[in-house]
């Protein structure tokens, strides 16, 4: 059932995408992207993006255990996302080319680079949440990381499955190192002792 929810958690995701795509070029599309974070965050979802900042480092007896956990996490969300990329993909005419495109012509550290802002927006969004409970604290992160470019893993492969690729091999797997390696470096330095 774990593996489900978190299916589930990347169909949201999906979602916020779908509403974005429909919406664009209005102002308003980066902010209602963020229905797919809060669905997230109301139905108790389980999104590598918003949790990777959070990783128990310390907890050395079950690294392993937690690496395998995670990656399983982000690997149900992809799947879900893609998933309702695809359904976009055969419901609307939305032309996400001109967005694959720009994705496309990234270099691998551009690439990384934007991961690591879109990390540390996440971070932002989810721990302000978890400290306030005030679901406004997940939209603006979330339009900023979008009006930023910042590139999403989940997100992503979204857009990825509703234009049908367009991207190098190295994209995806480059986005999550970004989005981890943010996510963390935002937890660590804002939680110093």
């Amino acid at each position: 059932m774990k593996y489900l929810q978190r299916i589930v958690t990347g169909l949201f995701i999906g979602v916020g995408g779908m509403v974005y795509l429909n919406v664009m070029p209005s102002p308003l599309a980066p902010f209602l992207f963020s229905i797919g974070l809060i669905s997230v965050v109301l139905t108790g979802g389980e999104l590598y993006t918003g949790r990777i900042g959070f990783f128990p480092l310390e907890d050395k007896t079950g690294f392993l255990r937690n690496v395998l956990d995670y990656a399983a996490m982000l690997l149900c969300n992809l799947l879900g996302a893609a998933l309702a990329g695809l359904a976009a993909r055969c419901v609307y005419t939305v032309d996400v080319s001109a967005l694959i495109a720009g994705k496309a012509a990234q270099s691998p550290l551009q690439v990384f680079l934007l991961g690591i802002g879109c990390g540390m927006m996440m971070y932002i969004a989810v721990s302000g949440y978890k400290k306030t409970q005030n679901l406004l604290l997940l939209i603006a992160p979330v339009a900023v990381f979008i009006f930023a470019k910042f590139d999403h893993c989940v997100a992503d492969a979204f857009y990825l499955a509703c234009a049908g690729g367009g991207v190098r091999w190295w994209y995806l797997p480059l986005v999550v190192a970004g989005n981890t390696a943010g996510s963390i470096a935002l937890h660590r330095i804002t939680n110093a002792k």
